[in-house]
């Protein structure tokens, strides 16, 4: 699930395509329920941010993160985005996803919350040569504190797709607020503080089938399931035993209330891919291409980790955070549907 084209994004790119994603990426230049501030934000209240207060931390953000990549620092980074956005930032030295030009079409889905952190979604629709959705969650950590990004997602190739499911099924009040869900909303098929969680497992194969059943088919679940497996199977043909390993990260959890009572829950997955040789002629081609290229280590961690040989038992890891936007339903009446999945390459390392 790694790259930054939108692992397990809508539309559905296999996994050898999200990793050659990162490695043309690089070339151009980074528990379930913890530390979640999302519904019921700790005392300390700073009053209600408004929807045009939103609108203008956002305005003032956006710029700065635009230009992150071209003008990329460690403290720039840091003052700019928090939690897995950091992550996927200091990894890719500003470009964790497709470079941002003019956003139009903006919403912003601000939540009732007096206290901090305090929270709130900002949306746009890129066009030009590079259509995109974007999806910025934005927090303040504390009064008078920078608004930062905690999760900047996005829609490849999208003309509406994102925004028009957040437009059309957002829950807003008679003023434009949107509802924040409780973390621990047991109505929902599966209550968002324990979405990390559960949707690793289920990614992982260790989900009972009474969870599985609820989970859409599509790319983003059995789609990449069922890649994942023939990976497994077609890297011992060169020489390789492939792995691909999900855990809930303990991140925050954010999610507001659907016209159908469910809830848009967003959250972050520890990704970790790992290719261990099961003999000194493993296959490792500098730039591998055809069929191979889907079953061998690709060309950034080759190149990443300045590897020229192979012997039997090294193994080459690949780290990960993948940030998700999923439609919950409620109990009894629906399902989980991952909308968005964006991997980015937080670490590598040989052993």
């Amino acid at each position: 699930m790694i790259g930054w084209v939108g692992p397990r994004a809508i539309g559905g790119t296999v996994r050898s395509l999200r990793i050659a994603a990162v490695a043309a990426l690089l070339a151009l230049a980074a528990c379930s329920s913890a530390g979640q501030p999302a519904a019921h934000p700790r005392a300390n209240s700073g009053g209600q941010v408004t929807i045009a207060e939103a609108r203008q931390a956002f305005h003032r953000f956006i710029p700065q993160f635009a230009k992150l990549p071209l003008d990329y620092s460690t403290g720039a980074a840091r003052r700019l985005t928090v939690g897995a956005e950091l992550r996927a930032q200091l990894f890719f030295h500003g470009q964790s996803g497709p470079a941002i030009t003019r956003l139009t079409h903006q919403g912003f889905y601000v939540p009732k919350l007096t206290g901090y952190p305090r929270w709130f979604l900002a949306a746009g629709q890129q066009a030009g040569s590079s259509p995109a959705g974007h999806l910025f969650v934005m927090v303040q950590s504390e009064r008078s504190a920078p608004w930062k990004t905690a999760m900047a997602l996005y829609d490849i190739g999208a003309i509406a797709g994102m925004l028009h499911q957040l437009a059309s099924t957002v829950t807003t009040d008679a003023q434009g607020y949107a509802q924040a869900v409780p973390l621990a909303d047991r109505t929902l098929v599966v209550a968002p503080s324990a979405m990390p969680a559960t949707y690793a497992r289920y990614l992982d194969g260790k989900a009972t089938r009474a969870v599985r059943r609820l989970f859409q088919h599509g790319p983003n679940t059995t789609g990449y399931i069922s890649l994942n497996r023939q990976i497994s199977r077609g890297a011992s043909r060169y020489g390789w035993q492939d792995t691909d390993h999900q855990a809930p990260a303990p991140l925050p959890v954010y999610a507001l209330r659907l016209n159908t009572g469910g809830a848009i829950v967003i959250f972050a997955t520890d990704d970790t891919i790992s290719w261990q040789a099961t003999s000194p002629s493993a296959s490792l081609p500098a730039q591998p291409s055809g069929p191979e290229a889907d079953y061998v280590p690709p060309p950034f961690v080759v190149q990443g980790l300045g590897l020229t040989s192979v012997r039997a038992g090294l193994r080459l890891t690949v780290t990960a955070v993948d940030r998700v936007l999923a439609f919950v339903q409620p109990k009894g009446v629906g399902y989980i549907y991952p909308l968005i999945v964006n991997g980015a390459a937080t670490g590598l390392r040989e052993s």
